[in-house]
């Protein structure tokens, strides 16, 4: 196994607030469920005391579209720092530039796990290009899709 294969096994074996700098209550990625080439698969489970479902729809509470990209970017972060070939151990932090088509399609509910599947498309620079996708990983229905870049010191 090369050294980078082991340090890529590194962010499956860490939590995500060892890697990322977002800190609870906007860390919205649980764990990462897998990582293989340029894909990485990380999983947010929606607690039904989750601070936003207070107030985003009182009586019938979904996660708010901006949220999604949150965890799509989060996860693009995760994946963006496991292709790194760096020995730097603390958590990174990253800039979202711009998103691209997303689009919504079902609501994420409280008692739902989201998982969010995201491939790298490009690097160019510190700059990374992500395309993502949010299922529910319950029954598997789409929930969300788009493009993310985002700018990675």
């Amino acid at each position: 196994m090369s050294v980078l294969e082991k340090e890529r096994l590194n962010v499956l074996d860490k939590r995500p607030h060892e890697i990322l700098k977002q800190a609870p209550p906007f860390l919205f990625i649980d764990r990462v469920l897998r990582l293989e080439g340029n894909e990485i698969e990380c999983m947010k489970h929606l607690a039904y005391n989750e601070p936003y479902f207070a107030g985003h729809f009182p009586g019938e509470p979904i996660v708010p579209g901006v949220l999604m990209i949150e965890m799509a970017a989060q996860a693009s972060m995760l994946l963006s720092i496991s292709l790194e070939n760096s020995d730097q151990t603390e958590p990174r932090i990253g800039y979202l530039v711009r998103t691209q088509d997303f689009r919504f399609y079902n609501p994420g509910r409280p008692g739902d796990s989201l998982h969010i599947i995201v491939e790298m498309k490009e690097q160019l620079g510190n700059y990374h290009t992500t395309k993502a996708r949010i299922i529910n990983g319950h029954d598997q229905s789409r929930i969300a899709k788009g493009e993310l870049i985002f700018f990675l010191p």
